[in-house]
């Protein structure tokens, strides 16, 4: 008996759909990291959004294994 994830299930991402998704969320990031500019620092509404702008980098470093892929415009 096997325990965990299916075979199925363990399909990788192609480049061409990793590319897809990374660049489906730029624009989002951007304008999130706009929106941290009008909150204080430490803010509930900082914290939150600057936690949204993380995991999207942690996305994008899992996917391409590149983490300043948003940064390289």
């Amino acid at each position: 008996m096997r325990y965990g994830r299916s075979r199925k299930s363990r399909r990788l991402m192609t480049p061409e759909v990793a590319g897809r998704i990374l660049e489906s969320l730029r624009p989002t990031r951007h304008l999130l990291t706009r929106t941290l500019a009008g909150f204080p620092i430490g803010s509930p509404e900082y914290r939150q959004i600057d936690r949204v702008v993380h995991e999207i980098d942690g996305l994008a470093e899992f996917l391409i294994g590149d983490v300043i892929h948003f940064h390289q415009d």
